[in-house]
């Protein structure tokens, strides 16, 4: 029992330099207004006592290999081994044998990467990378981040992990950032070529060529892909859809997640076909991904305008993508009343741009500028 206790001793304090302790927390994050839970990847390094974490909406191999890629390329190598907690999707240890998901044994396989599996209920194994979840999750997911984009996200959060240790470690009296060095010493080249961090799989559409992902989650191929079959790209954030037989990319959609049914179908698939058969449009996944007031709008066109209408937002989102079209004909059915082509035209592009409305918090006073045309024309005006 005291060779045991030793022996966990030395698990716990003696790491050599570039090997690194994998584990998962989750916390909440307000997205583009939403608030919902997300999950974390932790990645530590015993020896220095650095963390480096990514944000994911699942802790599936897929979200698993993304994160160490991201850590592995903003490190600029491949650690010299890794050490996973036992629940880990990418692979775990059953009755002493470990079994790995295919996608992370070759994505192993890729980087070089050995690694090893906790066994259950052994904390003292992953301490460091526990101790660092809990530290990341009171001190950057406190207050609760907001953000547009979680990739973006994941990108500038790298950076703001190393700051964190801008401090001495805790046992060693040595900077952080100092043991870093050496484990960034420590660490493997990495590959010439990164690795395509998705799970395929092969997709039977139904007659309306929406597919299932998880049971829950359906995601469409188009009307010209019913009852065949698609492939698909599985990543952490994205589904990409392939054509069997040329290989071509179909559709890219966000991933969903969760208990939660959804329909991710794309409206700008069925938007082409409407353009051609408006009757269709009532029960369209197109209005149903416009704002409430619009599809009112559309709602009470003849067929000929509405025909008009949706070949103008098919020729805009062409151009500058959905949304953006979608908000530029929102703001010309504000300024105007109605939709139309050339104001929608320019506010797409200016969206597009990322230009913004001019906007105030205070109303405007104008009676100076209505003075100054007052006098202009011989005009009298009251002193100001």
């Amino acid at each position: 029992e005291a060779d045991q206790r030793d022996a966990q001793g030395f698990l716990q304090l003696d790491w050599l330099a570039g090997e690194c302790q994998v584990d998962f927390g989750q916390a909440d994050f307000r997205v583009r207004g939403v608030l919902r839970r997300g999950h974390y990847l932790t990645v530590s390094f015993p020896h220095s006592n650095v963390g480096l974490t990514q944000v994911f909406w699942g802790e599936t191999a897929e979200c698993v290999c993304e994160g160490l890629k991201n850590v592995f390329e903003f490190i600029g190598g491949v650690p010299a081994r890794a050490v996973f907690d036992n629940a880990t999707e990418v692979g775990r240890k059953v009755s002493g044998e470990v079994r790995t998901s295919e996608l992370f044994r070759l994505f192993a396989a890729h980087y070089g990467l050995d690694y090893s599996f906790t066994n259950p209920y052994s904390g003292n194994e992953k301490g460091n990378v526990e101790n660092k979840v809990g530290f990341h999750r009171r001190n950057i997911f406190v207050p609760v981040p907001s953000f547009h984009d979680v990739e973006a996200f994941n990108r500038r959060m790298l950076a703001g992990c190393l700051g964190m240790s801008e401090k001495t470690h805790y046992r060693l009296g040595v900077p952080e950032l100092e043991l870093f060095e050496e484990d960034k010493a420590a660490l493997l080249e990495l590959p010439a070529a990164a690795f395509s961090c998705v799970r395929w799989e092969v997709r039977k559409c139904n007659k309306q060529g929406v597919f299932t992902i998880g049971g829950i989650h359906r995601y469409s191929a188009g009307p010209a892909y019913a009852r065949t079959e698609v492939n698909v790209a599985l990543g952490a954030f994205d589904v990409t859809v392939f054509d069997q037989q040329t290989g071509e990319v179909v559709a890219t959609y966000e991933r969903e997640w969760g208990d939660v049914p959804t329909d991710s179908a794309d409206p700008m698939l069925q938007l082409k076909l409407l353009c051609q058969r408006p009757t269709g449009w009532r029960d369209s996944i197109v209005r149903e991904s416009l704002p409430g007031d619009l599809a009112a709008f559309l709602d009470g066109e003849t067929m000929s305008d509405l025909g008009r209408d949706l070949r103008i937002l098919r020729d805009e989102a062409d151009s500058h993508g959905f949304a953006n079209a979608v908000g530029a004909m929102v703001e010309s059915l504000s300024a105007t009343g109605g939709i139309d082509s050339a104001t929608v035209g320019l506010s797409a592009a200016r969206i597009a741009s990322g230009g913004a409305r001019t906007e105030y918090d205070e109303d405007v006073d104008l009676s100076a500028y209505d003075r100054a045309f007052a006098l202009v024309r011989g005009g009298a005006c009251d002193a100001a």
